[in-house]
């Protein structure tokens, strides 16, 4: 009874309002002309104030069925709640009808469809009071006033007022429903929000410590450039004024040593005189204790010289034994020089031959004593002095054997071999400049020797003077175009200048003369190689391999070459032939990595990559590519050791830091996505739940 008072009183209402709100809605009457318009009349019975035009309330926001919209909600003055921004009509649908007719229509299709329309469709079939309210409230159909559709909106409002009047629990379980649907959207998308602003706090966070990182070790990088520039700068000052000072050592030297060598001399030859008397005083001494007959004869034999004939004898064994020994009978030259000797000790040519026939019976240190026999005999003995030093330099006693070649050519200054061969003994002790400037004292004495020139060259490209090795080179050739060494050291001399054209041009000439030749077609490979002609290159590491298929090199050079070209099938041919010739070579097993890598064999290149690693365990570049292949497999968490493993080696390298970063921003990811995908499974009951509820 209580219910229905409150009902009854709740229609009353309404309906003065739903009068008041025809009436003001209604046009007024146009005024008589000449006469003021009136105001109108209608007083409400209860307030006793005039009515004011009822303020149209915005439409109320539909909820979408798939997705709560993301905008953020905000409290209008009137405490609904509404979107802080709607969606905006296309043209086509605002040319087609007013906006506000379009959104009365609409909210009234939407209200009509809802479980409210529905009650009140029920209740006006089963109570005729309801029927009879209903139609009281309802307005008419066919209508001309203006406030038409604005009518049914607080009609149908006025309805919802009723029916939420009669039945309270029932609507405020439907709004706190709708409540508790647009809060708990409102909150995920808000979590959903504030945790994308988490993200990106961490990855600005990560970058600007990487960025600072990168900032110190460049800035430590640079101090330390600039440090070792200090010193490099200081060195050079200490050095240049050190090969100053060397270089007047070296002067100084010089002098105090010819000094020496003069003084050696000299007292060498007074030695000699003073042993060539002993015999004399032996003679005498043994002339006073011998019998007076024996030293007779004693005396005459001592002080007299060698009879002619006995000179005649030694000559003529002299003479066979030259015989004998170009004929290589080395052991009866041998007998037939000791008998000279025996003839005449102090024929000094008997004692050198002896020495020249010990020499080719491996007799080298009693040769060389009988040389210094020959030279205490004949101090100024030059082809004494001269194979002595060639014994003395086959023995690797180069110092002595530049000694006698100095000593010898100070017996025969135009003789040239001397300083042709000092030369040689100081490129092999690494002296080369001093060995340059011997050739030039031998170039000096004789100019047209091509073999001079020709080594001269060699010792310039040792020092590094490539231009002027050539110019060496091209005046050995001027005498002597037929030898192939010279072609194919200039064309190395000028590779290294980088004339490459020039320098195939130069092999060539060399492969004219010797085809046979495995080295120039190996050289000539890799010039073509860096003239990106690998085609050519291909071919001229085939040559290589048909005269020395047992190089594992040219192998792995002819692979460089087809990797180039892209024919990795064949680079990975030559790489696997290589290895079989040689299983440790860290070249050929990190070549074949890249190739197969390129092939997409990614399993395959990083067994290869990690063959290379156990041979050299510190090469940067193979841990780099290991963790390249490993990462195009997924195996981030092994690509990640490999990069640290690079960095650790080089970690000046952005390279290897750059590649670890994007690994790890890959690791994150993956991370982020599982564990947001296990928070959705965890969650996903109690929104099922909740929904329920």
């Amino acid at each position: 009874m209580r219910v229905s008072n409150v009902a009854l009183l709740t229609l009353a209402a309404l309906a003065s309002q739903n009068v008041t709100a025809q009436t003001n809605a209604a046009p007024a009457a146009p005024p008589i002309s000449g006469e003021t318009p009136q105001a109108s009349n209608f007083v409400d019975a209860i307030n006793n104030t005039v009515s004011r035009p009822a303020e149209s309330m915005s439409a109320p926001e539909t909820i979408a069925d798939e997705q709560f919209s993301p905008r953020i909600a905000v409290k209008s003055q009137t405490g609904l709640l509404v979107a802080a921004a709607g969606a905006e009509l296309s043209p086509a649908v605002k040319t087609k009808a007013n906006p506000a007719a379009r959104a009365t229509d609409e909210l009234t299709q939407s209200l009509q469809e809802t479980w409210l329309a529905k009650l009140i469709e029920t209740g006006v079939k089963s109570s005729p009071q309801v029927r009879d309210a209903f139609d009281f409230f309802s307005p008419r159909t066919g209508s001309a006033e203006t406030g038409y559709g604005f009518n049914n909106t607080i009609t149908l409002l006025n309805i919802l007022l009723i029916l939420g009047t009669i039945l309270p629990p029932v609507t405020i379980a439907f709004f706190w429903a709708i409540r508790r649907l647009v809060v708990k959207q409102l909150v995920a998308d808000a979590n959903q929000r504030l945790h994308g602003i988490g993200v990106l706090e961490s990855e600005l966070l990560n970058s600007r410590q990487l960025t600072q990182k990168m900032r110190d070790e460049l800035e430590a990088q640079m101090s330390a450039a600039k440090q070792s520039l200090d010193f490099l700068t200081r060195e050079t000052e200490l050095s240049k004024s050190s090969v100053e000072q060397i270089e007047t050592l070296k002067s100084q030297f010089i002098m105090r040593l010819q000094v020496l060598v003069t003084e050696v001399d000299e007292k060498k030859s007074q030695i000699v005189q003073e042993i060539s008397q002993v015999p004399a005083i032996v003679a005498k001494e043994a002339v006073k204790l011998a019998p007076q007959r024996q030293l007779n004869n004693a005396q005459t034999s001592a002080t007299a010289p060698a009879s002619d004939g006995q000179n005649l004898i030694a000559d003529d064994c002299i003479k066979q034994v030259e015989e004998l020994y170009f004929q290589g009978n080395y052991n009866e030259a041998l007998a037939c020089v000791e008998k000279a000797i025996l003839t005449n000790k102090n024929a000094d040519e008997a004692w050198y031959w002896r020495a020249n026939v010990l020499i080719r019976l491996q007799r080298h240190e009693e040769a060389i004593a009988s040389y210094d026999q020959a030279i205490l005999i004949k101090p100024d003995h030059y082809e004494a002095w001269y194979n002595k030093a060639n014994l003395l330099g086959k023995l690797q006693r180069c110092e002595e054997a530049i000694a006698c070649y100095e000593r010898a050519s100070a017996s025969e200054p135009r003789k040239y071999g001397c300083w042709h061969s000092i030369a040689a003994l100081l490129g092999k002790l690494q002296h080369y400049e001093e060995a340059i400037a011997s050739y030039d004292r031998a170039l000096a004495i004789k100019t047209t020797d091509s073999e001079i020139w020709h080594n001269r060259g060699a010792m310039l490209g040792k020092v590094q003077q490539y231009a002027a090795a050539v110019d060496s080179y091209d005046r050995a050739l001027e005498l002597n175009p037929k030898r192939y060494e010279t072609w194919y050291n200039r064309g190395n001399m000028l590779w290294r200048l980088l004339r490459y054209a020039d320098s195939v041009a130069s092999y060539d000439r060399a492969l004219d003369i010797r085809a046979d030749k495995y080295e120039v077609w190996y050289n000539r490979g890799a010039v073509l190689g860096k003239m990106q002609l690998h085609q050519e290159a291909i071919a001229s590491y085939d040559k290589a391999i048909a005269i020395k298929p047992q190089d594992f090199e040219v192998w792995h050079n002819r692979g460089a070459a087809f990797d180039k070209l892209s024919q990795h099938e064949a680079a990975i041919a030559s790489y696997s032939q290589a290895i079989t010739l040689n299983s440790k070579c860290y070249e050929a097993w990190f070549g074949k990595g890249e190739s197969l890598a390129k092939l997409q064999h990614h399993e395959e290149a990083i067994a290869a990559y990690e063959k290379a690693i156990a041979i050299q365990p510190e090469s940067y570049d193979a841990w780099h590519h290991c963790g390249t292949a490993l990462s195009q497999l997924k195996r981030y968490e092994e690509a990640m050791a490999a990069y640290d493993r690079a960095i650790a080696i080089k970690p000046e390298n952005a390279e290897a830091w750059r590649d670890r970063g994007t690994i790890a921003s890959e690791l994150k990811q993956d991370t982020e996505g599982f564990a947001a995908g296990e928070k959705d499974t965890q969650n996903q009951p109690q929104v099922d739940e909740s929904s329920e509820s």
